[in-house]
């Protein structure tokens, strides 16, 4: 895009992605009116930031996200361009508790691909911000829901929907005296297997009700040969690791993922279902930089979306990584859809890979170091 406000920084994608940019049109219309307000870098909170442009555009004093795939493309892109360090606060804390909640602070928001995540946002915004605070909320047309507007009128205060360009569209609230409207948005399910609710907290994949991929996964455990230590890598809320402790497929189990939101909901779970068993948390790139001892098996179901794109390489990533943190002979459980082509990564990675079991729109990959 040309004359945009990342013209003269260095900004890349992480995971290093072969095209696209590490910004977009949303991000440059906040960029924009952030800088209408003559903003300073220690009044600025910036949400759902997803490769950090901008942060290094703003210099904004504190990230609010949920991911730490977010975390790490933004050290990189700071690194990048010799820019300030940004305090980095998690989805699951409080966003506002290292800012001045003075009028002049700004919030500064990519509108999150989950309904319930940009509730939870708004919700948890309008019970810390002070009344006059500005609340800047932009996105792709095509993401955007019909409710943006009607959302942020609703939690933060009086909202203006302003002109679109480029695909993209921004929306700016500015917080009123009102009380703050009450939040529901966290999700359960009855599990039989389990005899237990499951908890989903906003930003979870498949929050109120076990996806189908997940069950198809679980059916076919008791193919398996037990094993000492589990791996549930991208483990969401925890159901397919927490089920395989269940079966007694292992004695000890590690849940793994790059939401916050994620591993919070896995640990609830866990500590309510089995308050006595050892189950540790690992909040990470897949297991990239993981310290711990490797695995005899792993389960995974592995996302195929980053945020709102289509993108496989998430998947191929978490492939990679399980090869280097299995024991020799271990085993990698993998329940993919059909039409995701992850065969010939399995065939570099790993010794030996066959069909574990198939329907109509899953094949389950067993494939042994």
């Amino acid at each position: 895009m040309s004359g945009s406000p990342f013209d003269e920084l260095r900004l890349r994608q992480y995971p290093r992605a072969k095209q696209g940019l590490a910004w977009n049109s949303a991000d440059a219309l906040l960029v924009m009116a952030a800088r209408d307000h003559s903003l300073s870098s220690n009044c600025v909170l910036v949400v759902n930031d997803e490769f950090g442009a901008l942060c290094v555009a703003l210099q904004g004093a504190t990230l609010w996200t949920d991911s730490y795939l977010a975390s790490l493309s933004l050290r990189d892109n700071l690194s990048r361009n010799d820019a300030a360090s940004v305090q980095l606060c998690w989805s699951t804390e409080d966003p506002t508790k290292t800012l001045s909640l003075a009028r002049d602070v700004t919030v500064v928001m990519r509108a999150p691909k989950q309904l319930a995540y940009f509730v939870y946002q708004l919700s948890k915004l309008s019970r810390t911000l002070a009344p006059g605070t500005t609340v800047l909320v932009a996105g792709m047309d095509k993401h955007l829901s019909p409710a943006t507007a009607e959302l942020m009128e609703t939690y933060i205060g009086p909202t203006q929907r302003h002109r679109g360009q480029r695909k993209a569209r921004l929306f700016s609230a500015l917080r009123d005296e009102r009380q703050p409207a009450p939040y529901v948005g966290d999700a359960t399910y009855y599990n039989e297997t389990l005899q237990g609710e499951l908890l989903s907290l906003a930003n979870g994949f498949a929050r109120e009700a076990m996806d189908i991929g997940s069950r198809f996964l679980l059916q076919n455990l008791g193919l398996l040969a037990p094993a000492e230590k589990i791996i549930d890598l991208a483990c969401g809320n925890g159901i397919i690791g927490l089920t395989a402790l269940k079966k007694d497929l292992g004695t000890s189990l590690l849940l793994c993922d790059e939401s916050a939101m994620a591993i919070a909901s896995a640990r609830i779970n866990a500590h309510k279902l089995f308050p006595r068993r050892d189950i540790s948390f690992y909040h990470g790139d897949g297991l990239l930089h993981y310290p711990g001892s490797a695995a005899d098996l792993i389960l995974c179901n592995p996302p195929f979306h980053l945020n709102h794109r289509i993108d496989q390489s998430v998947g191929r990533r978490l492939l990679v990584q399980a090869a280097a943190h299995l024991s020799k002979g271990g085993c990698l459980c993998l329940v993919a859809n059909r039409h995701l082509n992850y065969l010939p990564v399995l065939k570099r990675e790993f010794k030996h890979v066959h069909k574990l079991a198939q329907n109509s729109k899953f094949i389950i990959w067993q494939a042994n170091a």
